[in-house]
């Protein structure tokens, strides 16, 4: 209870003035005032002790990755590859691969969508739109990213790098609808 009375004194005490007195009553209680008391002392009070907070520098803008100024998760906050997930298998053996991408916000007028299926540039994709399919993917581990580009070719967006299996069946399979012996026969026409 001391302590609690003589934390709130010191607190109280700069609202007081610079004149300050203490006493102990018979119970040996310890009083404060800023009114002298018989058999008080005087409390020389010093300064009220501040503190000040040191400036913290700013945060350096973040470079710029277009020529209006904005960056890149400010044009598309959301710019991933959903389809193929990564690590997934893909069965087919024509080598058809249907591509899906998430964009917000839609893909801006003047810029460009850039594929690169294991690291190679995707020819003949649809530049603006988010959904398609390439053909001609052989059996293997493969890697997919995606990029949006501005009118001077600055990259404003990447995705995360997709990796991704194709699995087909071998040619030498007998399973393999394609395999020489399961070939089907042509039938001859009537009167050909």
């Amino acid at each position: 209870m001391r302590w609690f009375l003589l934390a709130v004194c010191l607190v109280v005490t700069p609202a007081l003035g610079e004149e300050a007195y203490r006493w102990v009553d018979e119970n040996g209680v310890i009083h404060y005032s800023d009114t002298p008391f018989p058999g008080a002392e005087r409390v020389e009070l010093g300064e009220v002790q501040t503190f000040s907070a040191p400036s913290v520098p700013s945060p350096a803008p973040a470079p710029s990755t277009s020529s209006a100024g904005d960056t890149a998760t400010d044009l598309y906050p959301t710019f991933k590859i959903v389809q193929p997930a990564p690590e997934q298998t893909i069965r087919d053996n024509s080598g058809t691969l249907d591509i899906s991408l998430e964009v917000e916000p839609r893909i801006r007028t003047g810029h460009r969508l850039e594929l690169f299926l294991d690291g190679q540039s995707v020819d003949g994709i649809p530049r603006s739109t988010t959904r398609f399919t390439i053909d001609g993917v052989p059996r293997g581990d493969h890697t997919l990213r995606a990029e949006l580009r501005d009118g001077s070719g600055n990259t404003v967006a990447e995705s995360a790098t997709v990796r991704f299996y194709v699995m087909q069946t071998s040619i030498q399979n007998p399973a393999n609808p394609l395999a020489p012996g399961n070939r089907p026969r042509p039938t001859p026409r009537p009167g050909g």
